[in-house]
């Protein structure tokens, strides 16, 4: 069997917020690792991470961290760190490998290229999570694509024209190995959750808002980054139904997450950087046995029930006021389906199709 290494960008749970990386990046990474897929992992930080970093990022058994002393001088050398990085991960990488690439864009391009023309032996694989199409010139994201594309398979969260067929396959998210059993919604409560990054694009903020100051029996709790801090106190302090948490540590946020019915993905499908992607609030909220309000249709949700949603505002309210009016039986319908989703998308699920990509 090959030497299996997966290349991404994490850090221990506590030291996420501090350098600011991304929780849904980062737990995707952590659920893929949880099933003992690979023999080594690597992880290299974006390129606007800096400064001396804490020694327990280097002392975590999951993974081993490329952080170049350039990144504590900051400016350029900061950003000239991560081509020293991928050079330094290319001397690490045996021949005959197999890679997988979390993404990829300006941390791994280079990496990709070196393996490709000095170690033709090592297979070069890439799970595409989030690409934003360009619809004119030519950019370091045409670049991107063309390497995708030609590298030797794909797992794809998103269907896509852009991305190659050939050895590749769709799987939205992955869940954990874990012995947890998550509770399991027995009375349901008119109580939804907005959470992740909030920007306009990618929660419709400001649409939610409105909604929910317009619903007084329906409770909207949001947690997150990104999105209009100013606007969301307004909201908070006129409307006793809608409570901002801030950014909360993922243990709690799990508290929060388990209290709740429903979890809203609200992207807004006018956006280019929502067509080629998945949400992974929704693979982890399914886990989590809430139901899912969702403003796209997923054909990669087939045998899963969730509520689709118009984003246009006012068929929005509509809708979740439609929602929120349904009889706890009906409802019921779409809950506690985490059963469900673990035999699709677990990690031992995902350690078989990478395996079948590798053979093909």
């Amino acid at each position: 069997m090959k030497h299996r290494i997966f290349w991404t960008c994490v850090l221990p749970e506590h030291l996420i917020a501090r350098y600011g990386l991304s929780f849904a990046a980062c737990n995707f990474s952590f659920n893929l690792m949880s099933d003992g897929a690979f023999d080594r992992v690597y992880s290299i930080l974006p390129l606007y991470v800096g400064g001396k970093m804490q020694q327990e990022a280097f002392d975590d058994n999951r993974f081993e961290l490329v952080y170049d002393k350039w990144r504590e001088k900051g400016g350029v050398w900061k950003k000239l760190a991560t081509f020293k990085e991928q050079f330094v991960l290319f001397r690490k990488i045996p021949k005959e490998a197999s890679v997988w690439f979390y993404n990829l864009n300006t941390l791994d391009a280079l990496l990709f290229l070196f393996l490709k023309w000095f170690k033709p032996s090592v297979q070069l694989n890439v799970i595409v999570l989030d690409f934003t199409p360009v619809d004119k010139g030519f950019g370091l994201n045409q670049l991107y694509l063309r390497l995708i594309n030609r590298a030797h398979g794909r797992i794809c969260l998103a269907d896509s024209e852009l991305f190659c067929k050939k050895n590749s396959v769709i799987l939205p998210g992955v869940v954990p190995h874990t012995d947890e059993k998550f509770p399991e919604i027995k009375t349901v409560k008119t109580s939804f959750l907005l959470s992740g990054v909030l920007s306009e694009e990618i929660a419709m903020l400001s649409i939610v808002l409105e909604t929910f100051s317009k619903l007084p029996d329906c409770e909207l709790h949001i947690t997150g980054s990104k999105g209009d801090e100013d606007l969301l106190k307004q909201y908070a302090e006129r409307c006793v139904n809608i409570h901002w948490h801030g950014q909360l540590p993922f243990k709690d946020y799990l508290e929060l997450l388990h209290s709740i019915t429903f979890q809203l993905s609200t992207r807004d499908p006018k956006f280019p950087e929502n067509q080629c992607n998945f949400p992974s609030k929704i693979i982890e909220a399914l886990h989590h046995n809430r139901i899912i309000v969702s403003t796209f249709e997923y054909p990669q949700l087939k045998g899963v029930k969730y509520f689709t949603v118009d984003s246009e505002k006012e068929r929005f309210y509509s809708e979740i006021k439609k929602i929120s009016s349904l009889s706890e039986e009906e409802l019921l319908h779409y809950a506690n389906q985490g059963g469900v989703v673990e035999k699709s998308f677990s990690a031992a699920v995902w350690l078989n199709v990478m395996t079948r990509i590798e053979n093909s």
